[in-house]
C-alpha cells in the first residue's frame, strides 16, 4: 500500500489519475474503490466525497478520457482540425488500449461540446449540411476507434502484426503457384514489405476526408434493399 496521503490532498483530478493508472495496469476490472483507495494512499471512505459510487466514478473517467483524447489546438481549416483530431486520438487509444470500452459510457463531458461545436461550426460554415456535417463527424470517429480496434487485435499478441506475417506468407505462396494465376498479387508483390497500420490509417484518413469534401452538401441516405 502506498502512503496515507492527508485528506486534503486528494483533488478529483488526482482520483482520476489514478484510476486510469489502474484501468492502464489491467483493464477495468482491475478498477474496485478499494483498490484505488490503495493506490492513493487513503482510506476507501475518502473517495466517496468524490462519488457517489463507482458507476459515477467511471463517468467521471470517461470524462477524463475524453479531455485527454480532444486536443485544444485549434487549426486553420476543418479538415486540419479533424485530421489532427483523429491522429492524436489513435495515437492516445494506441498507448492506452484499456480506455477503449469507458467511451461506451453513456454521457457527455461539458469539455466535448466546445470541440463538437468547433468542428461542427467549422463545416457547416464551408458548405456542408448541418446533418451531413454531423455523419461526417460521427464517421471519422468511427474510422478511428474501428481501425484501434483491428490494429490493437492484431498486434496486441503477434509480432509482427498478424498482417505482415499474412503477407509475408503470401510472397512464400506464390513462387510455388503457376506463373500468372495471380496478376494482381505479382505485380504488388515488391512492395508487401512496406505494408504498415500507420499507412492504413493515413490513407484511410485523407481519403475520408476528401470523400466527406466532395459531399459536404448532400444528406446522407439510407437505403434499403431486398434481400
Amino acid at each position: 500500500m502506498r502512503p496515507r496521503q492527508p485528506r486534503e490532498k486528494l483533488s478529483r483530478h488526482s482520483v482520476i489519475d489514478a484510476a486510469l493508472r489502474l484501468v492502464d495496469g489491467g483493464g477495468l476490472r482491475r478498477l474496485t474503490m478499494r483498490a484505488l483507495a490503495d493506490e492513493l494512499g487513503a482510506p476507501p471512505m475518502t473517495l466517496y466525497t468524490h462519488f457517489a459510487g463507482k458507476e459515477q466514478l467511471l463517468d467521471h473517467l470517461f470524462e477524463g478520457v475524453i479531455e485527454r483524447l480532444l486536443e485544444t489546438e485549434r487549426r486553420p481549416t476543418w479538415k486540419q482540425d479533424l485530421e489532427g483530431a483523429c491522429r492524436h486520438a489513435r495515437g492516445v487509444l494506441l498507448a492506452h488500449p484499456h480506455w477503449v470500452p469507458l467511451l461506451a459510457r453513456v454521457t457527455m463531458p461539458p469539455p466535448s461540446l466546445h470541440f463538437y461545436d468547433r468542428l461542427l461550426e467549422g463545416m457547416c460554415r464551408d458548405g456542408f449540411a448541418p446533418d451531413a456535417a454531423m455523419h461526417a463527424f460521427s464517421t471519422m470517429l468511427s474510422f478511428t476507434l474501428g481501425e484501434v480496434l483491428v490494429e490493437r487485435m492484431m498486434s496486441a499478441h503477434h509480432q509482427p502484426p498478424v498482417p505482415v506475417q499474412q503477407l509475408a506468407l503470401v510472397r512464400d505462396m506464390v513462387p510455388k503457384l503457376p506463373a500468372g494465376a495471380f496478376p494482381g498479387v505479382d505485380a504488388a508483390l515488391p512492395v508487401f514489405g512496406v505494408w504498415s497500420f500507420d499507412a492504413v490509417f493515413e490513407l484511410g484518413l485523407c481519403s475520408l476526408i476528401k470523400g466527406l469534401e466532395a459531399n459536404r452538401a448532400t444528406p446522407p441516405r439510407a437505403e434499403r434493399h431486398a434481400l
